[in-house]
């Protein structure tokens, strides 16, 4: 017996050994080696966020021309809501943009616009009321930092002249509409069309946030079109910033979905892994500081990007798809610009 459950526990324990190595060596080719030829380029189209402010310096006239501007996130990550707000600001005070498109439904929008609106106080509870709403959808996002984001925009707001407020359209499908057959992408699409033909916004720009995937401006193999696919595909020019996180931790409420920490916070979603992994992210991570963000330019002159797939192929063990370029595309195909945000927090439950 004694011999038999030596055998046993060697067995076994060769057997967790191989299946380790076998993840941690496939996961190392996925993401591969540094290349130096691409962090050349991208020594000299990047800047590090100071006081996490928005520079202007890796942006020419040919960005200023987009029509809409999206940044898309991997949920849960607070530096993400700090991009969010800094960005907004940041093409408000430059371009005017004042209608924020959001991954929330008209509903939802609705009592943030009133909160906005409010000439008189904070609707503390309105706003509450809102982020919980937000939450039925992207619980990852319902958050004290996504209360104080637009706490924020309330204040910045409240000085702004009437014709220049800010408004927030929500995109997104109702939550009536879920037996329909219409897929997301395209229920945000077909609703941000109506809101520009009936505020008659043919002249205006968008600024929006959204997960990494809506944001994106080509097909993903064996997925339905994302909303900027078909920005671009009726020819509206669309600049997508994508945010991905390094040594950080994702707010990962508890749901029945799926399992959660004790504490709510997942440090495994990553770029460079062990649950998500995003091919080429080495060379951008070579490039960072710790405790710090950095904006990389990926569609500058003679990038290697207009030649690659690196950080466009991701491989998701947990939660979502594996992103999957389309035969034919390149990184630039699906976006401009890359956060790359170091020891963010996780977001943390609204009390």
């Amino acid at each position: 017996m004694l011999k038999f459950l030596k055998v046993t526990i060697i067995i076994l324990s060769s057997i967790v050994l191989i299946a380790f190595l076998y993840f941690y060596i496939s996961s190392n080719l996925f993401l591969e080696s540094k290349n130096q030829t691409i962090i050349n380029y991208l020594s000299n189209n990047k800047i590090e966020l100071k006081n996490n402010r928005i520079d202007s310096t890796l942006f020419d006239s040919d960005f200023y021309n987009s029509k809409v501007f999206l940044l898309g996130e991997v949920h849960g990550f607070a530096d993400n809501q700090i991009i969010d707000k800094e960005l907004f600001l940041f093409l408000n005070k430059k371009l005017g943009i004042r209608y924020y498109i959001a991954e929330m439904d008209s509903i939802t929008s609705k009592k943030l616009n009133q909160y906005l609106d409010n000439p008189i106080k904070k609707d503390q509870e309105l706003l509450k009321e809102v982020v919980k709403a937000v939450g039925y959808r992207i619980p990852q996002q319902s958050s004290s930092e996504l209360f104080d984001k637009w706490s924020f925009i309330y204040d910045y707001n409240k000085k702004l002249r009437d014709s220049s407020k800010i408004k927030v359209l929500g995109i997104d499908k109702n939550f009536d509409d879920e037996s329909t057959t219409t897929k997301r992408d395209a229920a945000m699409m077909m609703n941000f069309k109506n809101y520009i033909l009936k505020l008659k916004l043919q002249n205006e720009k968008f600024y929006g946030l959204f997960g990494v995937f809506h944001s994106l401006q080509s097909k993903i193999a064996s997925s339905p079109q994302p909303f900027a696919t078909q920005l671009k595909e009726i020819g509206i020019k669309t600049t997508t910033f994508v945010s991905y996180p390094i040594d950080s931790a994702m707010f990962l409420p508890k749901n029945p979905n799926y399992p959660s920490p004790p504490d709510e916070k997942l440090e495994w979603m990553n770029a460079d892994g062990p649950l998500m992994l995003v091919k080429g992210i080495n060379d951008l991570k070579e490039l960072s500081v710790p405790y710090n963000t950095t904006l990389f330019k990926i569609n500058g002159a003679v990038s290697p990007y207009f030649k690659s797939k690196n950080l466009i192929s991701v491989k998701s063990r947990a939660f979502a798809e594996n992103i999957e370029p389309a035969v034919g595309t390149n990184t630039t195909d699906y976006f401009q610009y890359i956060f790359l945000i170091r020891n963010s927090k996780a977001l943390s439950a609204l009390k």
